[in-house]
């Protein structure tokens, strides 16, 4: 469903139910780690103001949940605070929200008021090179920083300032941040220059042991074109046979000029895409119109759009764009499945690619997974061991023994009991534990049952614990925070 047809649902639901009393006030696309849904909350629209009511949700079928009784919203309007709304994904009391900006109040003559300014700024300053021009770029750069799409490579030009001004230790850790950015987007010119810049600080020997040399490297292997749509990893293995040709032949080739839409989220999917050359940037929009957020570059040998041959009435989740020139082969949705119906292993792999593709998005909106860059997060994902849904109550970890797995919570919830049984506390959908104990061989606590109808992502510990150890300490730091 998409937004319109959301609103329009549940606009008809509350008029149905409550009349007036309640209405839609603020509806954004929400990513759970294994669907999509979306967050609608409902407000009583008073004389003094909104009072809200209630967060729901709609799933992919259209399930609005949960539903609302009369005597309890009755409760709420009687005891309910009024509101106000931000950009927020929650609604805020007006006795806590910000206070309104002075618009009319001029900034200082000596502060440039937008990013073109500051741009000139820095070239002046930059160009001078002295040392009471560079310390102007060091605090001008911050004020670039705003914008998510040039931030690594600001991050590089306040390393290179930093080098300059003989402070070396900071320039490395601009160059890392740098890097990270960088690598999210496979910038590999600016990866270039960040790695040419850290080699002539750190020293050949110290510069190949650093985590900036492992982030070219990988985005320059993860750069090299297929020759065939047959390369793709996600279809090696899975027993073509004879459709081989078949499926050669009926790869369209598809060519994307920089900054080019393939498909935008929310639009009809009707096709399954494999990047043959060039980048291809996930954007998902964010709420209340936004505009869009990005979430990663996928690279040659990327299957997407699995949800056309999957699903009824598919939707595309994200918008795809060309960061550069870029080839991809198109695959007619009805033809794949054809194809599907013969061969139980291809459909398993697509429904695995889509799962942890809905995860990766989720990790990106995650307030701690989303601080990983995109590189990091592909092992993380490559830790996942299965993903399980169960149809009765499952013990899935007991008090007193070292957790085999980190656990998130993708459908329904797990219970966790002290030694007498008792219940003391829940694991609710999209949350993360046992993810710290898994990885330093702690014995839990608590015992973690799994409620019928409930969905885990296991991942295992042995590769969550190899990660840790080959990672930088803010990477640890983000995995022992889960949960």
């Amino acid at each position: 469903m998409n937004r319109d047809q959301v609103e329009a649902a549940v606009g008809a639901y509350l008029k149905q139910e409550f009349g007036r009393v309640l209405v839609v006030r603020k509806l954004a696309l929400v990513h759970h780690a294994t669907h999509q849904a979306w967050a609608i909350d409902v407000v009583a629209p008073l004389r003094d103001g909104d009072v809200f009511i209630a967060r729901l949700e709609v799933d992919e079928q259209g399930v609005l949940s949960p539903l609302l009784d009369v005597e309890g919203t009755l409760d709420v309007i009687r005891s309910g605070p009024i509101i106000g709304y931000t950009d927020e994904a929650e609604p805020v009391p007006h006795s806590v929200r910000p206070g309104s900006l002075d618009l009319d109040e001029p900034a200082p003559e000596s502060v440039p008021t937008d990013d073109a300014a500051v741009r000139a700024r820095l070239r002046k300053a930059i160009s001078l090179g002295d040392r009471a021009s560079l310390e102007q770029a060091r605090t001008l750069y911050p004020r670039l920083l705003r914008e998510p799409d040039g931030r690594g490579r600001v991050l590089l030009g306040m390393a290179s300032v930093e080098h300059r001004l003989g402070a070396e230790r900071l320039a490395i850790e601009y160059l890392e941040a740098a890097t990270r950015e960088l690598s999210d987007r496979f910038d590999v010119p600016a990866l270039e220059d960040a790695a040419s810049l850290a080699l002539e600080i750190l020293g050949r020997e110290r510069y190949l042991a650093s985590s900036i040399h492992s982030l070219l490297e990988r985005s320059r292997a993860r750069l090299q074109p297929l020759s065939s749509v047959l390369e793709a990893p996600l279809l090696a293995g899975v027993g073509l046979g004879s459709d081989r040709d078949w499926l050669a032949k009926n790869a369209e080739l598809v060519t994307l000029a920089r900054g080019e839409v393939l498909v935008r989220q929310g639009d009809a999917s009707r096709a399954v895409f494999v990047i043959k050359s060039g980048l291809l940037a996930v954007l998902l929009d964010r709420p209340e119109g936004g505009g869009q957020r990005f979430v990663r570059c996928c690279f040659p040998g990327a299957f997407l759009g699995e949800a056309s041959v999957l699903v009824e009435h598919p939707l595309c989740s994200a918008t795809l764009r060309a960061e550069r020139v870029t080839e991809v082969y198109r695959i007619e949705a009805a033809l794949l499945h054809n194809l599907m119906e013969r061969n139980e292993a291809l459909r398993t792999r697509l429904a695995s690619s889509r799962q942890i593709h809905r995860i990766d998005s989720f990790f990106a909106t995650h307030e701690a997974m989303g601080q990983l860059d995109a590189l990091v997060r592909d092992e993380v994902l490559a830790c996942i061991d299965r993903i399980q849904t169960f149809d009765e109550d499952v013990v899935i970890g007991r008090a007193g023994d070292v957790p085999q797995f980190g656990s998130l919570v993708a459908r329904g919830e797990v219970t966790l009991h002290d030694a007498t049984d008792a219940q003391v506390g829940t694991v609710e959908i999209d949350g993360f534990f046992g993810v710290r104990d898994a990885i330093h061989g702690i014995p839990a606590s608590l015992t973690s049952v799994a409620r019928e109808g409930t969905t885990v992502a296991f991942f295992h510990a042995d590769k969550l614990r190899d990660l840790a150890q080959s990672s930088p300490e803010h990477v640890t730091a983000v995995l022992e925070r889960l949960g």
